[in-house]
């Protein structure tokens, strides 16, 4: 049997200070991680706070049945409120059962609203920004989708481009999101030359 690990001890600064690890433990050993502050969660951006925190609590060791009580110290604004309201449900809960829960309350609007910002994203400057604008997007909405046909995303990104743009980058029939970007800066050099 493995000896448990004394609790962590919580700092002032929102650090949760960890005893070394053991030995005997199961996880591999990290070395002395340097003090990270743990992640306050006001609502938005559910999954990143989410997978920052079950990495936080796996760094340092933190038992399980304590993820929920020390995440809830760090619900701030509408997310405290909203945790004040389910406070009762969620102290019988496994941490899986309470991120559903969050999730739900949290993560669905967000979930549309990053749909609907796919379905109606336009270049409006620059090739450069509008590359930027739809990665992030992207990236945004991987975190609630399994993957997609890539194909999917180059298809939505070459829409979007302006007219004289699309059409040229459309005809070369790029393989991927990354040709479409390359391609379409590409265009938009030879377009306009104030920018050479």
């Amino acid at each position: 049997m493995h000896p448990t690990p004394p609790p962590p001890k919580f700092s002032r600064n929102h650090e949760i200070e960890s005893s070394p690890r053991s030995a005997t433990s199961e996880r591999p050993a990290f070395g002395r991680l340097p003090k990270l502050n743990f992640a306050d969660f006001d609502g938005s951006n559910p999954k990143l706070w989410i997978s920052r925190t079950e990495n936080y609590f796996d760094m340092y060791s933190v038992p399980s049945e304590m993820w929920i009580r020390v995440a809830g110290h760090y619900c701030k604004g509408p997310a405290a409120r909203w945790l004040q309201s389910v406070e009762r449900h969620v102290a019988t809960m496994e941490w899986k059962d309470f991120c559903s829960l969050l999730l739900d309350r949290f993560g669905r609007d967000e979930h549309d609203i990053l749909i609907r910002q796919l379905l109606h994203i336009r270049q409006t400057t620059t090739v450069s920004e509008y590359i930027t604008q739809f990665a992030e997007l992207i990236d945004q909405l991987a975190a609630y989708e399994s993957p997609i046909d890539t194909r999917y995303y180059t298809m939505k990104f070459i829409d979007g481009l302006r007219p004289e743009i699309r059409s040229i980058v459309l005809l070369q029939r790029p393989k991927d999101l990354d040709t479409a970007c390359l391609l379409a800066s590409l265009q938009e050099e030879v377009t306009d030359p104030t920018r050479l």
